[in-house]
């Protein structure tokens, strides 16, 4: 079936699914199969093909040192917003032991 969703010949997939509050869902993906993907694209946020998920997280700095344990790596230092609707969010880009950019959120205490 796989194959038939995704259009890629002999593809194997292990699913599973984040639910969050409203019904919303985020499915993650690691393709078993065919053999001959590629295991690593080094692509960065701004070339064709990237994408990025953000999520809102409560405690930034929390989520950052556990997930460091993981393998993950900040893009760079989290910045704190200064101007517009988003001052004073926190953000930061991390990448996966795969090469996937979260982006991580913290929104201003109130």
């Amino acid at each position: 079936m796989a194959s038939e969703i995704t259009g890629v010949p002999g593809a194997e997939i292990k699913l599973a699914v984040v639910k969050a509050p409203g019904g919303h869902k985020i499915e993650l993906l690691e393709y078993l199969a065919p053999p001959d993907r590629k295991q690593h694209v080094d692509l960065r946020p701004c070339d064709v093909g990237s994408v990025h998920v953000a999520l809102t997280v409560d405690n930034l700095d929390a989520v950052l040192q556990k997930i460091a344990a993981s393998g993950w790596k900040a893009a760079g230092k989290p910045q704190t917003l200064t101007a517009g609707p988003n001052a004073g969010k926190r953000v930061v880009y991390v990448r996966d032991p795969d090469g996937t950019t979260i982006e991580f959120m913290e929104l201003p205490q109130k």
